[in-house]
C-alpha cells in the first residue's frame, strides 16, 4: 500500500461546489508533502475510475468529498444522474485496511461500520451541514461563514498528512469546532451567530471514528 491520497471532488451543486475549493487546500497541502495525489474530478470521477485507482495505485488514503446516505458514497452527476461510488454490500471493500475519511451526510451510520475493516473510518453518522454566505458563492474560499465549518474539517486531512495518527486528526478537528463555537459565543447577538453555533455543535456531535484509531501514513 502506497503512501498516497486519493480524492473525489465532484462540482455539481453550492455544496459540491464549496468541498470543491476546499479539498484543493489538502490536495495542495499534499503535493507540498510529496505525497501522491490521485484527484478525481469530472469527467473521470466515475465507479470504474475509482475502482481502477484503488486496484493501480493501492492509496493508504482516501478523502471523500460527496453527497451520501447510511449505505452510499456518491460521486460526480452523469446525465443527470448521482454516480454511486460505494456502496454497503456491494464494493465497501475497497475501503478496507485504509484511512478513510468521508466528508458525506451519514456516512458511518452503516456503511462505515462495515468499511473500516482493519483499517480507520472517519464520518458522520448524521448530515455533515455548513451555513454559507451567498455573497461569496463564487469564491467559496472567501466565505468567512463556510469556513467556520469547513476549515476543521479540512484539518482532518492536514493532521494526516503530518504524520498524526487518525484518532490525533479527528480530535483536532473537534477541538476547532469547539474553538469556533467559543468564539462565536462571544458575538452571540449578531444574526446567524446562534443558527452557526448550533450547526458546529451538530457536526461535532456526529463526527465520529471507527476501526483501527492508531494508523498513519507511515502504518504500513
Amino acid at each position: 500500500m502506497k503512501k498516497a491520497i486519493l480524492v473525489t471532488r465532484p462540482r455539481y451543486d453550492d455544496a459540491t461546489e464549496y468541498l470543491f475549493c476546499y479539498a484543493k487546500k489538502a490536495i495542495d497541502f499534499a503535493n507540498e508533502k510529496n505525497v501522491e495525489v490521485l484527484d478525481l474530478t469530472r469527467p473521470r470521477l466515475t465507479q470504474k475510475n475509482f475502482s481502477d485507482l484503488i486496484s493501480k495505485k493501492d492509496p493508504l488514503l482516501i478523502f471523500f468529498n460527496a453527497h451520501g446516505d447510511e449505505n452510499t458514497i456518491y460521486g460526480d452527476k452523469i446525465n443527470g444522474k448521482e454516480e454511486i461510488l460505494i456502496r454497503e454490500d456491494k464494493n465497501h471493500n475497497l475501503l478496507n485496511k485504509r484511512i478513510v475519511y468521508a466528508r458525506a451526510c451519514l456516512s458511518s451510520a452503516s456503511l462505515g461500520q462495515k468499511a473500516c475493516k482493519d483499517g480507520c473510518f472517519i464520518g458522520y453518522r448524521m448530515p455533515f451541514s455548513f451555513w454559507v454566505d451567498n455573497r461569496w458563492s463564487a469564491k467559496p474560499l472567501n466565505d468567512n461563514t463556510a469556513k467556520l465549518f469547513l476549515e476543521p474539517s479540512n484539518l482532518i486531512i492536514i493532521s494526516l498528512l503530518k504524520g498524526n495518527s487518525a484518532k490525533e486528526a479527528h480530535e483536532k478537528s473537534l477541538k476547532m469546532t469547539s474553538k469556533n463555537i467559543l468564539e462565536l459565543l462571544k458575538n452571540k447577538d449578531e444574526p446567524g451567530a446562534m443558527a452557526s453555533i448550533m450547526l458546529l455543535w451538530n457536526n461535532m456531535q456526529c463526527q465520529e471514528i471507527l476501526g483501527n484509531e492508531d494508523m498513519t501514513l507511515d502504518t504500513l
